[in-house]
Order: C-alpha cells, then sequence, then structure tokens
C-alpha cells in the first residue's frame, strides 16, 4: 500500500507544533494578551483580563492552504482574537456563486498522484490509508476537481469548504434511495448512483445500514458511483469481497479493491 502526503508542495509546511508556537511568539507581544498555557492547536489565553481558549485549526488550515501568506493569515487571526471578532468569513461572491456545487469526491493515492503528474493541486486530505477526500464542483454533465488556488480566491480555508461540500452531500442524500436485498445475515445494501462512493461519509448513513446489516458493517466502494454494505457474517462474506476487488481492478472508473468498516464516526480500512 501507498504511503501519501496530501500536502502537494515542494517544502512541506510548518507541522501545527511549529504553527501554533509561531501564533504564540506573535502573541506575546500583543497588549492585553497573557500566555497560560496550550497543547496543539489549542492555546489557554488571558486576553483583557478574561480567560478564553484560542483554537488555531482554521488558522492551520489557512496556512496549509496557503503557507506563502503565513503572516496575515496569523495577522488576521490575532486581530480577530484582541478585537473580539473572531468570526470566518464567508468568502466572496466566486464562492457563493459554487458553493450549492461542491461535494466531496473519494480518490486513492494513485489516482491522487496521478492528477498532481498532469497538473493538478488538488485540495485533498486523508480519510482512511490509501484513501482521500478530494472536492469537486458538480456542474452536472462533469466534475471539476476543485485546486489549491481556488480556495485562495474564494477567500475561505480549505475546512469551510469541506463543511459545504459534506452539507451538500446530506442534502442530495435525501433523494437517493438505496436498495436492499435479502434479510438478516444476507442483507446486501446497494447505492448505484453518482458519486455514490461519497456517502461512506455520511454518519447518518452509515447508522442507517448498520441497523439494517445487523452484524457488523462492512463497506465496498468498487468505483465512484457504487456503494455496497453488508455484514462481516453474511454468508458470501469472501465472494462479495473478492467481487468488489474484481470490479475495483477491472472498472475504468474504479476506487477501492478492499473493503471499510465505519466504526464510531470515522472510517477504518479493513484487512
Amino acid at each position: 500500500m501507498m504511503n501519501w502526503d496530501p500536502d502537494d508542495r515542494a517544502i512541506p509546511p510548518m507541522s501545527a507544533e511549529m504553527f501554533s508556537t509561531l501564533v504564540v511568539s506573535r502573541l506575546r507581544a500583543i497588549e492585553h494578551v497573557e500566555i497560560i498555557g496550550g497543547k496543539g492547536l489549542a492555546l489557554s489565553l488571558r486576553v483583557r483580563g478574561k480567560d478564553t481558549t484560542a483554537q488555531l485549526e482554521r488558522a492551520y488550515a489557512r496556512y496549509r492552504t496557503n503557507p506563502e501568506a503565513v503572516s496575515p493569515i496569523i495577522d488576521l487571526y490575532i486581530d480577530n482574537l484582541v478585537n473580539g471578532e473572531n468570526v470566518e468569513r464567508a468568502g466572496n461572491e466566486n464562492f457563493a456563486a459554487v458553493r450549492e456545487l461542491l461535494l466531496p469526491r473519494l480518490m486513492t493515492a494513485r489516482q491522487w498522484m496521478d492528477r498532481r503528474e498532469d497538473g493538478l493541486r488538488l485540495v485533498i486530505r486523508a480519510l482512511a490509508d490509501d484513501v482521500g477526500e478530494g472536492l469537486v464542483i458538480d456542474r452536472g454533465e462533469e466534475l471539476e476537481y476543485v485546486q489549491v488556488e481556488m480556495i485562495s480566491v474564494w477567500e475561505i480555508d480549505s475546512q469551510s469548504a469541506f463543511d459545504a461540500a459534506q452539507e451538500n452531500l446530506a442534502r442530495l442524500a435525501v433523494n437517493a434511495p438505496y436498495l436492499t436485498r435479502g434479510e438478516g445475515e444476507e442483507t446486501l445494501l446497494m447505492d448505484h448512483s453518482p458519486n455514490a462512493a461519497a456517502r461512506v461519509l455520511l454518519s447518518e448513513r452509515m447508522q442507517e445500514w448498520q441497523a439494517r446489516v445487523g452484524g457488523e458493517l462492512l463497506v465496498g466502494l468498487p468505483t465512484h458511483d457504487l456503494m455496497l454494505g453488508f455484514a462481516r457474517t453474511h454468508p458470501a462474506f469472501q465472494e462479495l469481497r473478492a467481487q468488489v476487488a474484481e470490479d475495483a481492478a477491472a472498472s475504468p472508473n474504479g476506487l477501492l479493491g478492499t473493503l471499510l468498516r465505519p466504526h464510531q464516526g470515522a472510517i477504518e480500512l479493513f484487512t
């Protein structure tokens, strides 16, 4: 299995710890701000005599999207913190025009590298080992991959784009029925529709499928447009597992030949 880094830059960005340290060093020079402590991307501060916890996740995500803008990103964060205007920007008109068209799109490390070699710098984050979550703009007849440069143009951070895509995915899933075959341990669930594989990201859908299969739910994503769900105790488990691997390898729209296991709100690779 391939190890991959979703951050496509020649010079790796600062780690979360280094970014936090840099923010602390800037804060020490700010009047009315006292550093009490902190861990990771959470800082304990006293701002104008009031204790508060500064969360740096969004600022760090914005930095990773555009590392050259580290100074203005930190300056903006500190200004919002000190002046009590700690509200994320909603983006500009360019983002508003595509916000409801954004969707998550799964891909393997190999697929990501193929697109990088084609010159695409995709916005992507790791999901489970060899699987990543990218973003696309659904333009009806085609899906346009979101690239790093778009995030800066939209004046948002990548987390805001992922949040919008997740909201759209959940909204569209309401009108995306799936098939159920068999009963009890022999239950097989099938979602065969455009970008069906991305619905593995919907915790409510996974909980619903878990209840239907009874036993431990496993999910197969042989192509982007097919998601299968069945129990680990399904009588034809080995046959289903083999079919997922075969379909993933044979299809031009192939995605993942191995199974995934939804577990406590996360997605794990089943081996």
